[in-house]
């Protein structure tokens, strides 16, 4: 259905001259990865709305944005797939959120923080072989990844010493940092399990 409906648009896109025949394909790649993240964050947003962590749901999707692009991750076969792990691993994250006690979420913030950034540096970004980069396109993303990383986690960090009382929220992105790196160690558990065959 999302084929069909990115195959539709751009059919439109080509009849009215706005795209060029021959990059078609990759529109229809484009216009796909576009709609299914649309679908996905208003999914959340919504979820979030209606289970009371709508600023949650901004929050995870704000850091999702601002380093998944970069650090690359764990990609489903499926459309549906990605967007059924995306949803899970935000019911996850709240539910860690929500039964981890607000003295310790700044001790296990920080530890996730610290793990995060190490496994960004060693392995992001991962490759997508449905999107390939080229080694000058992977040091970029690479050095930009390192960077977003580390200026996320020094604000979490300033975030639970000068609004101590939002420590919720500091849990939170710190929880959604750890995702993403969860995220790229599963893609290369995965990618070492498809070599090995």
């Amino acid at each position: 259905m999302l084929h069909k409906l990115a195959e539709d648009i751009s059919f439109y896109f080509v009849t009215y001259k706005v795209i060029d025949i021959k990059d078609r394909d990759t529109y229809i790649y484009g216009l796909e990865l576009l709609i299914s993240t649309l679908f996905t964050s208003v999914s959340i947003l919504l979820l979030g709305f209606f289970i009371g962590e709508l600023i949650s749901a901004v929050a995870y999707l704000l850091v999702y944005f601002f380093l998944k692009s970069y650090t690359g991750g764990y990609h489903a076969k499926h459309y549906y797939q990605c967007y059924i792990y995306s949803i899970l691993v935000f019911i996850a994250i709240i539910i860690i959120k929500n039964v981890t006690l607000s003295i310790y979420q700044p001790h296990i913030g920080l530890m996730l923080l610290f793990f995060s950034i190490i496994i960004i540096f060693r392995f992001a970004p991962v490759e997508n072989k449905n999107n390939p980069k080229s080694k000058k396109e992977i040091i970029k993303n690479k050095k930009i990844a390192r960077n977003r990383i580390l200026l996320m986690s020094i604000i979490i960090i300033l975030g639970y010493i000068v609004q101590a009382k939002l420590v919720g929220l500091w849990f939170m992105l710190a929880l959604t940092e750890f995702s993403i790196a969860y995220s790229i160690l599963k893609q290369k558990f995965l990618e070492r399990g498809e070599h090995s065959e």
